[in-house]
C-alpha cells in the first residue's frame, strides 16, 4: 500500500536517475551531458543535443568522482574520452549562463544595479535583510544618521 503513495503525488515533469549518487531528480535539477559523434563528454546545459543523456547532481564533487571513477564511460556503454578539466569548464559555463540570464532581466527591467538605482527602486518598500548582521551594524551608526534613520542597536 505504501507504493501507492508515492503514485498520488503531483508530476513535477520528467524525472532523471543521477549516475553517481543513483538519486532520482526533476531534469531541471540536474546537469546533461551527451558523448559528441568523437567520443568526447559535452555539458549540454540546454537539454538539446543529440544524443542519450548522462545526467549528474548539480556539483563539483559528483562530477569530480564520475570522472576519477570513469562513470561516463560505463553510463555510455562505449569508450569515452572525458576533459581532465571538465568541472572547471562547467563552472565557466555556467557562470556565463548565469550572467547571461542577469543582462537579459536588466534589460527587460526586472533587475537594477547600482546604489543610486537601487535605492531610487526600494523607496518606500522593506528590503528584506537591510539591517545587515549585528557585527556588521556597529559601524553603519554615521550612516544610519546620514540617510535619515534612527541607529538600529546589534
Amino acid at each position: 500500500m505504501e507504493d501507492w503513495a508515492e503514485v498520488d503525488e503531483p508530476d513535477s515533469g520528467p524525472n532523471r536517475r543521477c549516475i553517481v549518487t543513483g538519486q532520482v531528480r526533476p531534469k531541471g535539477e540536474l546537469l546533461r551531458f551527451v558523448v559528441s559523434p568523437a567520443g568526447e563528454v559535452v555539458p549540454d546545459l540546454e537539454h538539446r543535443l543529440p544524443g542519450r543523456g548522462i545526467w549528474l547532481s548539480a556539483r563539483r564533487d559528483v562530477v569530480n568522482t564520475a570522472v576519477t571513477k570513469r562513470l561516463f564511460a560505463k553510463a555510455a556503454r562505449r569508450a569515452v574520452t572525458v576533459p581532465g578539466e571538465l568541472a572547471d569548464r562547467l563552472e565557466g559555463l555556467l557562470c556565463r549562463r548565469c550572467l547571461d540570464a542577469i543582462s537579459l532581466a536588466r534589460r527587460a527591467g526586472q533587475a537594477v544595479c547600482g546604489f543610486e538605482k537601487v535605492k531610487a527602486e526600494s523607496e518606500g518598500r522593506p528590503c528584506g535583510g537591510a539591517g545587515g548582521s549585528p557585527r556588521r551594524r556597529r559601524g553603519r551608526e554615521g550612516q544610519d544618521a546620514r540617510f535619515g534613520r534612527t541607529p538600529s542597536r546589534g
